[in-house]
């Protein structure tokens, strides 16, 4: 029996999830305008939604995007959702 140390683990989670088109998340591509590239690494995307946060117009955020939010909370932040407080 094999156990998979904490490194495998994280890089098996991102590779379960491909890149992120940023264009399909108003908010997301709000947040990346400083970023000129269309898809996006998912850790990334959800680092910059935690420390951007304040900027994200929460009324406009549709369904798609809650739940891409959730799942890279899930991926990422162990199921913890910690945005920057501005």
């Amino acid at each position: 029996m094999s156990f998979l140390t904490e490194t495998q683990i994280m890089i098996n989670r991102q590779s379960n999830m491909g890149n992120i088109n940023r264009t399909k998340y108003h908010e997301l591509n709000q947040l990346l305008w400083d970023m000129h590239q269309k898809f996006i690494n998912p850790k990334l995307a959800f680092e910059l939604y935690e420390r951007r946060w304040g900027y994200v117009d929460q009324k406009k955020l549709l369904t798609k995007e809650k739940n891409l939010i959730n799942r890279l909370t899930n991926e990422f932040g162990n199921g913890f959702f910690m945005p920057a407080v501005n």
